[in-house]
This record gives C-alpha cells, structure tokens and sequence, in this order.
C-alpha cells in the first residue's frame, strides 16, 4: 500500500558512518544520514560534501487468512501468501554555490491470486500491479540552518486485473474479465530541513497528488451465449478502458536528536489526504463501469525509533509504527481491505569501510481484521468476512558508498 503506505538520522561514531538502522521506516523526515533522502527529504542532501549512493532491496513476505460467506452459503477460509521484492537506489551529489542534486529510482510490483472459488471472486480473482519510478530532486542551503528541496515523482503504472463473471446459461459455470491497462502520472514534493544545532534537527516534506489515468482494454472470456449477448448489447465486449485513481497528498514531519553517548531519537508523524482518495474507477468506452461511493478517512501515521553504537563498528536500532483505520467498516470494499497498522522492528548497521557500510532491519506488520460487507450480487447475495490472521514480515537490506553527511 504506496500511501500508508506508504511509507525513513544522524552521524554514526568517529568513523565516517553512513546509516543508522531505522526499522518500520522510521525517520523518513529528519534522519537524513544517508542518500534516501533524495527521495525521503531532498532538503538534507544539503547535508553531504561528497557524492554518496545507496541501493537497497526490500522483500515483503505476508501470510493471511480470510474467512467469508458468500450469500447464504457455507463459510469460507481463503489462505493467502505471497512475496513483494522492491529494489532502489538513490545518489546524492553536490553541485556548485551551495546547490545539490539527487536522484531516486525504484521499481515495485503487487500481486493477489486468490483461490477459484473464493467468495469476493466476482469483485476480483487475481491481479498484478508493477510500479516504476523515478524521483530527480534538487536542493539549495539558504543558510547555515536552513535547507530547501524539491523533486518530481514521475512514475509508468502497468496494471492487470482478472475477476470471475456469473453467467445466466445454464449449466455454465463463471465466465472471466480480463483487464489490462497502463499510463504515466507526475506529481512533486517541496521539503525543508533546519539544523537547530549539531544534534537537533527537524524536517518537513510536503507530496503532491497524484492523479493516474490509464488506458487499456477489457476481454471477456468463457460466456454463454444468453450472458455474451447481453454484454455485447451493453456494448461492453472488447471495449476501450479507462481507469483512473487518486493518491492523496501528504505532508511527514520529524525530529532527530543524538544524545552525547551516541544514540539517537527519531519520531515522525504523517498525514494523508486519504479522504480524496480514489480506488481504480473503470470506464468502459467512457461510461462508468461500477460506481463508487466510499467515504475514506484521513490517516494519521505516528513511527518511533532509537539507535545507538554498540561496538566500533557496530550500531543497533529499535523502530515502531501506527498508522490509524482509513475507512470505517461499513465502507470498505474487497478491493481494498484495509484497517489499522501497527509495526514493529530491529536492525543493525556495520561499518565495512570507512567509506562503506552495510545495514539490515527485520520489521513485523500486523493488520487488524477489516471486516467488509460487499453489495449484493443478483441471485447470489453480498459477501461477507475478515481476516482472522494478518501479518507481514518486511526485511530491507541497505549498502551505503561515499562519505557521510558533514557536521554543521
């Protein structure tokens, strides 16, 4: 979930460090110890008097069981795994008179196949969303405390959604849609970045909305005959789509502070616009497919975190997160079954080289329940269910190359 979410400072020791551990993403606004603030907080590229780089490799393993009805009938328990692997990199150089330029790339993908005879199939059945993005950024320091940034977040969207489709033949079982779909959207983030002094700091990032419109097409599949006319007469058979949606703009706010003995406090809080978003709405051949009328709520996201050295070369962090319910229980959809986060994670950081380092957090994510009524299909009835069991394992892996961030 990009908008939860979403969804991550300090210096190190006496050796050049790079990176202090933040689990669950902590730190995302203020931290700004290493090249992610290219895409995290342009502003604290200001920080760094050499061109430093960071990849990084995020890996989601979740584990869900939902149980439902559809209709009348029996009960039902649906068993769902799946892996996300998301990798970026993200470069920061200086420029000339106080200038500095960064770079973020990264490239996503979500996938669902839920089982043949699941009861929220004729919502959807199976779908795979791959994300590409880019973030250029520039920054300026205005004065000794005082840094500006900006960036563009330009991201290609390449979609596919399949969902069963009751026939009325008898004697035929489910027909399917298949739609595939793509586009372009751009949108931009402002942020700001003041050093109270060497070991305070504060950070502020504004991200615009963003606006998706894909096109693409639809294909029906398996039909009988009575079911094949009726959607050719609708004139939804091999039609032109159009889907757009809506994230919403946010604003994340954080405090950094190192201690004396070499530890460091972060906390963060976020607000999204959630109450504009805008979930896949599909027109087919410029008519509306399904309307949509869900009431989101707006999100309020809160993390925590704290490192500090435990050996030369060592440095161990402890990180928390709570993102608020944004929609109540009598709005949410199968599409998106979304409920309160709660997190929590560890992580280490070694320092290869001077000029190298090398971090790793292992974070648990736990989801509330979401129970969810759908509409009612005709002669079928609504579907009904929660999850009984919702977790994700989130292990993000980091390499650091260049000089850390400079002392004021």
């Amino acid at each position: 979930m990009r908008q939860l979410l979403l969804i991550l400072c300090g210096l190190a020791l006496a050796i050049t460090a790079n990176a202090r551990p933040y689990p669950v993403k902590s730190g995302v606004s203020a931290a700004a110890d290493s090249a992610v603030v290219a895409g995290n907080n342009p502003a604290a590229m200001t920080r760094f008097d050499a061109r430093n780089m960071r990849v990084e490799l995020l890996s989601f393993f979740s584990d869900n069981t939902w149980q439902g009805q559809l209709g009348n009938g029996p009960s039902f328990t649906s068993n769902d795994t799946s892996t996300t692997i998301i990798p970026s990199g993200n470069m920061v150089m200086p420029l000339k008179n106080d200038w500095f330029f960064g770079f973020t790339i990264l490239g996503s993908g979500f996938s669902g196949d839920y089982a043949d005879n699941w009861p929220g199939r004729y919502f959807i059945q199976e779908y795979d969303l791959i994300y590409i993005s880019a973030f250029p950024s520039i920054a300026r320091k205005v004065n000794d405390n005082l840094s500006l940034g900006a960036s563009l977040a330009l991201t290609y969207t390449d979609y596919e959604q399949i969902k069963a489709v009751p026939n009325v033949d008898p004697g035929f079982g489910d027909g399917s849609l298949k739609v595939e779909a793509d586009g372009t959207t751009v949108g931009f983030s402002l942020s700001s970045l003041y050093e109270i002094n060497d070991r305070t700091r504060v950070g502020l990032v504004y991200r615009s909305e963003l606006d998706a419109d894909l096109d693409g097409n639809a294909n029906f599949s398996e039909l009988g005959p009575t079911t094949e006319s009726m959607l050719d007469a609708a004139g939804l058979l091999d039609a032109s789509i159009n889907i757009t949606s809506r994230t919403p703009q946010a604003i994340n706010a954080g405090l950094y502070h190192e201690f004396t003995d070499g530890g460091a406090l972060v906390f963060d809080v976020i607000w999204s616009d959630f109450s504009e978003f805008k979930l896949s709405e599909i027109y087919v051949n410029g008519d509306q497919l399904v309307e949509t009328s869900v009431n989101y709520d707006d999100i309020f996201a809160f993390s925590v975190g704290y490192n500090r050295p435990i050996s030369d070369r060592w440095m161990i962090g402890f990180g928390a997160l709570y993102a608020g319910d944004m929609v109540d229980d009598d709005q949410r959809t199968l599409t998106l079954r979304l409920d309160s986060i709660w997190a929590a994670g560890i992580g280490f950081e070694w320092q290869w080289t001077p000029t190298r380092a090398v971090s790793a957090t292992l974070n648990y994510i736990q989801l509330d329940d979401a129970p969810v009524t759908s509409p009612a299909i005709p002669a079928i009835g609504s579907v009904t269910g929660e999850y009984s069991d919702r977790g994700i394992i989130f292990l993000e892996l980091g390499l650091s190359f260049g000089a850390g961030p400079a002392s004021r």
